[in-house]
């Protein structure tokens, strides 16, 4: 009769129903994988709950095999931070995910295009330019660009410590260049471009055949993969001088 008793709290609860009571009140432990911080840093994503076994830290790998760190190696406090704030992320994710999923479909676009949406490109103006005066050959007929990229090389400047980028240009066209520019653009391993400059050249304008240095610099570059140097110009192209006249006469000497 006293054992009977015994087994019963207070108030007449027996103390196996006091123990269900107290496991309902006790959040559920998170779905999915845990984590281990290590006192180092370190991260370590287990299968399932971990669990302290005396002077180790029990846990399944995402493999299905049984590990253990010392207790000493692992940052508990750290350990459960982890697991909680990964469970709410996943969470947040699933949530956002479920809320997409009960958007309704955005509605197609049914708008109708014309003529009028679309812009006609300008009429090309008149050459008034006379037929001794030299011109600049017109955009619609332009040649090849004619100034090309001859050499190039990096190097490391040794008072500013900036990246510089140094090489030269030459007219391979028959005509002269002029508004001659030179950009140099950067990119790294992903291939994706970070870094642009323009360079500084020695001339602007090159007769058929001559060349020019060029310069560009990148003071806060350490280092890049690859390079592209894009040439612009405009060729000055001349009208040839008249053939001389047979039937003319020779002037006296």
């Amino acid at each position: 009769m006293r054992k009977a008793n015994a087994r019963r709290l207070r108030g007449g609860l027996p103390v196996a129903v006091v123990c269900l009571c107290v496991a309902a009140l006790r959040p559920a432990a998170p779905a999915g994988a845990d984590w281990l911080v290590t006192n180092d840093g370190g991260r370590v994503e287990t299968k399932g709950p971990w669990k302290v076994d005396g002077k180790r830290v029990v846990f399944t790998l995402k493999d299905g095999s049984l590990s253990s760190l010392r207790l000493t190696e692992v940052d508990l406090d750290a350990s459960r931070q982890a697991t909680t704030a990964m469970a709410e992320e996943a969470a947040a994710a699933a949530a956002k995910a479920s809320a997409a999923a009960e958007a309704p479909p955005a509605k197609k676009s049914t708008r109708v295009f014309t003529d009028k949406d679309f812009a006609r490109p300008p009429a090309a103006p008149k050459d008034d330019a006379k037929d001794g005066d030299a011109k600049p050959a017109s955009d619609s007929t332009a040649a090849p660009a004619a100034v090309k990229v001859e050499d190039w090389k990096q190097s490391r400047n040794q008072d500013t410590h900036a990246l510089e980028i140094t090489g030269s240009v030459r007219n391979t066209g028959p005509d002269m260049a002029v508004a001659i520019s030179v950009n140099v653009r950067l990119f790294n391993p992903r291939g994706e471009q970070f870094a642009t400059q323009p360079a500084s050249l020695n001339t602007r304008s090159l007769h058929p055949g001559q060349k020019t240095a060029f310069t560009a610099v990148f003071p806060d570059v350490i280092d890049f993969t690859s390079a592209k140097i894009d040439v612009l110009s405009t060729p000055l192209m001349e009208k040839p001088p008249a053939p001389a006249d047979a039937n003319a006469e020779t002037p006296p000497q």
